[in-house]
């Protein structure tokens, strides 16, 4: 548990038993020390207060991003991931009910890390990591090893961790997940646990919250075959106790219950809690007796009140004591598939459960609405196919005739019911379905008393109901009494036609448009056409629309949710305009779905011809918000506009932000798609050049590319030193060529190069026009040309060459295999040694060539290489880093390429020794500058 004293926080009663038994005051400094005690949940006082204290961006990604971008998870301990676990998993459990974002998918991300880096989960990880699985339903199938085995001593200890929550204190919404984990495990025993939990926490509050509804329907359902009755008794046991609400329940649990904050107003009759327009709303009634938000009490319209005292009855009857056990868990299982949440149970359980009672015939027997709610969702969900299509069809056979037979059911409970078999009608497409509900509400289902406000509004919709499969699968005149309904109803029964068949909904609205009140539906049957994939239909609709904030948001939900950025150009264009309209005076919402769909919104126009409305709409965003594109979203964004060609676009974009990186990346992207020269003065002066070394890494294929006069221009006038100059020659001469290289040395010796800049460059030019051939170039033309241009340099420009410019032209001559075979190359290696480079220890030239051989072959490198023999004195001059381990290495290559096994051994042998002596005479020079200063 916690022991931690909040400053500013009064009346923070705190648990007697705690590990920690120091006194820290929380801050933002150290938070995370705190989440490195225990791995239980915060108090519910302080999880709130910690979304105020926590900085949860700047934790989440400079703890652990950070160190996952730069591959230095291995450098995090086992404390420190389980620290940010524990944070981020108290910071998700909702207690109490707010707003604010879970970081499940986080904390499985941060527990495969841990795995991956450490190969160690704790007891409170494996808590974590069961909290999550249970939480996050769409993540329960992610990669992630936690012991899976419940004999897994450590899961066991995860599980006595769990066991050390304060259970009268913690809230049932603490104990759900650990509760679906063990029910997931399908085995007796956890079987047993998860009653036992669920019979202490029903007994000890009268609230159930729906999460731990969703596990007792869970356990009723997948146990229903392997439980003793001692254990259906308990259960049955905590369904009786309930009938006499508030009488068995203590004091404490009583003042919980009435502090509980009171249900939302409607500000219809149809959403009220109470309303009843399906059988499934019929089955919530029982729910709310036996579980109930609010003190029960009979009170409303005649309509209310028929509905409350029908489910209190029908509750009494359920589960009556002295009723048998069979008849009272089997009213049980029907009221678990009518409500539960969870998918859709087989086809062949309906028919076992197509029975009436009895004892006791009527039209609204609890089983037989049990029996149409679960039929009409399992239509909803899985479609009707022929089985389904005849028990729909059987099963309104035997309701009909209890119905027609039965003068005691209240009109207020026979409506949900026919409103359902109209909809299973239009979703069968069956016309004497519909012929035979029609027949059926004409006999007082359409008539409700004057006042009743529910009653009327429930005739309201199943007219809508009747209209919509009337339309659907007959042709029925749409007949209605009162005409002040005709708009009400018109518009609702478009609106419903849309769910199922659009092209229907869509003509239907044009046929009843000239002739009847239809009022204008473009906004919102266009906002349901594009939630439903058509958004062919959806264009017309929207083509004249003023939309708003919300507006947009609905219209962007179902686009960003599929993903595709190449949409419709009609629909970009209304996009487009939507967008510049609604954002040009308002910010969207500060929300991470408001973010994503902003995202998706600016690359699908980008991507769809709407470039120029979406840089409009980002600098519109980014004035309102200047922290609501992240960095992912502005890098794809700006990568989308360079690759579309939109350069002053991207540029614009770039300026936004003080910092240069973006426009350092709109400048690497210009290099590599070639823009005009003109955008790199609009990214102003203060660039740096630290993106070339990006591109000299990158741009590798030696395809020209028509940024000349963007990389001349910044060579030429924008460079400050010398390495800036050097690293621009060489974007410029593999993005351009080599002929665009000289152009731009010739207007640096106008500058008055020194000598040294002058051989670094010409170097450059050299080493780009060896770096830009293909394996098919590489030949006696290529080695030609290279000397050609070394000469040129020497000859016209006054070009020095040094031993860089030797390892250049070994490195163009070794590419040449049909001249230079295995033993010219022997031979050349012997003349380097020969003219003074390194051979190791021992007498002469490795390889043992003479003299007259050597220079043979030396003369493949052309007369203005400088490797003539030298005399000791100037051997000095020679680089092991810059000149000999380089050429060595290209030695190496050539001679396993030729197959020169033994030749290529031996020159690694020559290296690794001559770098051993290297080493020592570094250290034998820091000695005695140690022994010396």
């Amino acid at each position: 548990m916690w022991r931690c004293c909040l400053t500013r926080l009064p009346n923070l009663h705190l648990p007697d038993t705690c590990t920690n038994h120091s006194e820290t005051s929380i801050v933002t400094h150290n938070t995370l020390s705190i989440s490195q005690q225990c791995a239980t949940p915060l108090p519910p006082v302080l999880r709130t207060t910690a979304h105020t204290i926590v900085g949860v961006p700047a934790i989440r990604f400079f703890l652990y991003l950070r160190a996952h971008a730069r591959d230095m998870l291995g450098d995090l301990s086992g404390p420190q991931f389980s620290a940010v676990i524990s944070l981020f998993g108290t910071l998700s459990v909702p207690d109490p009910p707010r707003k604010f974002r879970t970081w499940w998918g986080f904390i499985f991300q941060m527990v495969r890390d841990k795995k991956r880096a450490t190969g160690i989960l704790t007891e409170g990880d494996l808590y974590w990591l069961m909290r999550a699985r249970a939480s996050e339903a769409a993540l329960v199938d992610s990669d992630v090893y936690a012991g899976g085995d419940v004999s897994d001593p450590r899961l066991m200890a995860a599980r006595e961790r769990y066991l050390t929550l304060d259970v009268n204190t913690s809230s049932p919404d603490d104990h759900e997940p650990y509760l679906k984990t063990l029910l997931s495990l399908n085995k007796q025993d956890t079987m047993m646990e998860v009653i036992a939990w669920l019979c202490f926490l029903m007994k000890r509050d009268i609230y159930c919250s729906p999460n731990l509804l969703e596990v007792l329907w869970d356990v009723v359902l997948t146990a229903d075959k392997v439980l003793s009755d001692d254990l259906k008794e308990t259960i049955l046991g905590i369904m009786s106790q309930r009938l006499s609400l508030p009488v068995g329940f203590t004091e404490e649990s009583r003042a919980r219950f009435t502090s509980l904050p009171p249900e939302p107003e409607a500000d219809a009759p149809e959403f009220h809690p109470s309303f009843c327009l399906t059988a499934s709303d019929l089955t919530h009634q029982i729910v709310r007796i036996l579980f109930p938000r609010i003190t029960p009490s009979l009170s409303g319209t005649p309509s209310q009140l028929a509905i409350q005292e029908w489910a209190h009855s029908e509750t009494q009857r359920m589960f009556n004591p002295s009723a048998r056990i069979e008849f009272r868990w089997q009213n049980l299982v029907y009221l678990a598939l009518a409500t539960t949440r969870t998918p859709i149970h087989s086809l062949a359980m309906v028919p076992t459960l197509h029975t009436n009672d009895s004892a006791r015939s009527s039209a609204v027997g609890v089983r037989l609405v049990a029996v149409i709610a679960l039929v009409e969702r399992i239509a909803n969900v899985c479609g009707v196919s022929s089985d389904l299509r005849s028990l729909v069809h059987a099963l309104w056979a035997s309701w009909v005739e209890v119905a027609n037979n039965d003068a005691h059911a209240h009109r207020a409970l026979v409506r949900p019911l026919l409103g359902t078999f109209f909809r299973l009608a239009a979703l069968a497409r069956d016309t004497s379905l519909v012929y035979s509900c029609v027949r059926l509400a004409s006999v007082g289902f359409w008539q409700f008393d004057l006042g009743d406000d529910t009653a009327r509004r429930q005739a309201q919709l199943l007219a809508v109901e009747y209209l919509t499969a009337a339309r659907i699968v007959t042709n029925l005149p749409p007949h209605i009494v009162f005409p002040q309904w005709h708009p009400m109803l018109l518009s609702k029964t478009i609106l419903r036609l849309v769910r199922l068949d659009a092209q229907r909904a869509v003509e239907v609205y044009h046929l009843w448009q000239p002739y009847l009140p239809v009022p204008d539906l473009s906004t919102p049957l266009g906002v349901m056409l594009i939630q439903e994939g058509r958004t062919d239909l959806a264009i017309p609709m929207l083509a004249n629309v003023v939309f708003t904030g919300p507006v947009v948001g609905t219209i962007l939900h179902p686009l960003a949710k599929r993903g595709n950025q190449y949409i419709d150009l009609n629909l970009a264009a209304i996009l487009a305009k939507a967008l510049l309209t609604v954002f040009a005076s308002e910010a969207p919402p500060r929300t991470a779905p408001a973010r994503r769909h902003m995202a998706w919104a600016l690359l699908a126009l980008a991507c769809s011809g709407q470039a120029p409305a979406a840089i409009s709409t980002f600098k519109n965003v980014h004035r309102h918000n200047r922290g609501f594109f992240n960095d992912r979203t502005v890098c794809t964004f700006l990568r989308t506009l360079l690759y579309h060609r939109q350069f002053r676009g991207a540029a614009e974009i770039a300026k936004l932000y003080p910092h240069t990186r973006w426009r350092r990346f709109v400048l690497l992207g210009l290099a590599r798609k070639g823009g005009a020269s003109q955008v790199e003065a609009q990214l102003g002066g203060s660039v740096r050049p630290k993106w070339f070394t990006d591109v000299v890494a990158r741009i590798r294929s030696g395809r020209r590319h028509p940024a000349a006069g963007l990389l001349r221009q910044w060579v030429t006038r924008r460079a400050r030193t010398r390495a800036d100059v050097r690293d621009g020659l060489k974007v410029l001469v593999r993005a351009r060529g080599v002929n665009s290289a000289k152009r731009v040395y010739r207007i640096l010796l106008c500058a008055s190069l020194d000598a040294r800049s002058r051989t670094a460059l010409g170097n450059v030019i050299l080493d780009g026009h060896v770096a830009r051939t293909t394996p098919k170039s590489r030949g006696a033309r290529h080695v030609k040309s290279v000397q050609r241009t070394l000469r040129m340099l020497v000859h016209d420009h006054g070009f020095v060459p040094d031993r860089v410019t030797t390892n250049i032209i070994v490195r163009a001559a070794l590419r040449w295999p049909t001249v230079l075979d295995a033993s010219l190359v022997r031979r050349l290696f012997d003349y380097f040694v020969w003219s003074g480079y390194p051979g190791g220890v021992g007498v002469g030239v490795p390889f043992g060539s003479g003299e007259a051989v050597m220079r043979e072959a030396a003369l493949v490198l052309g007369n203005s290489t400088p490797i003539i023999p030298m005399s000791k004195s100037s051997r000095k001059k020679i680089s092991f880093v810059r000149h000999v381990r380089p050429l060595y290495k290209m030695f190496i290559k050539a001679l396993f390429l030729r197959k020169d096994v033994a030749g290529g051994r031996k020159v690694v042998g020559i290296l690794k020794e001559v770098e051993r002596m290297e080493a020592e005479r570094i250290a034998s020079e820091r000695r005695r500058e140690r022994e010396n200063g």
